[in-house]
């Protein structure tokens, strides 16, 4: 799994379930943090449609970490200020670059919880299709 698509697992995710993937590494093997899982601010960047400009919506309330697990650093960064998800996430991502033995579990958790994600967000769009409304428009000529 490519490292943008594990990002966006562990992010649409609950806390609990990114900490309960990392708990078992975090148990067995020294990490080492390098940033302490803090609430920082990102401005959010947008692009104006028309003249394809860029501006400054605003900020966004996010928390980030880094840690090292055998010698690999991992990063976080995610939005809102749930410090214990951002911290597990951080391991994760070191672990993924490691060779330890509970790598190939929690990538095939990711895969999993990737597949259920994209299962739950084709149910929402079925159920919004439904009250779609079409519109047709009337060939008229004046």
């Amino acid at each position: 799994m490519e490292s943008h698509n594990y990002s966006k697992v562990l992010c649409q995710s609950s806390g609990p379930w990114v900490v309960d993937l990392a708990r078992p590494v975090m148990d067995k093997y020294p990490v080492r943090v390098l940033r302490k899982p803090a609430k920082t601010l990102v401005m959010i960047r947008m692009r104006e449609t028309v003249a394809k400009a860029q501006f400054y919506l605003g900020e966004m309330l996010a928390c980030e970490a880094m840690v090292e697990l055998e010698g690999k650093k991992g990063f976080a960064l995610m939005m809102g200020d749930d410090t214990q998800k951002v911290m597990a996430a951080a391991v994760v991502d070191a672990l993924r670059k490691t060779d330890l033995p509970e790598k190939e579990p929690v990538l095939r958790a990711l895969e999993q919880r990737k597949q259920e994600l994209e299962k739950e967000q084709q149910q929402d769009i079925a159920r919004h299709a439904r009250s779609k409304v079409q519109f047709e428009t009337l060939d008229v000529s004046y």
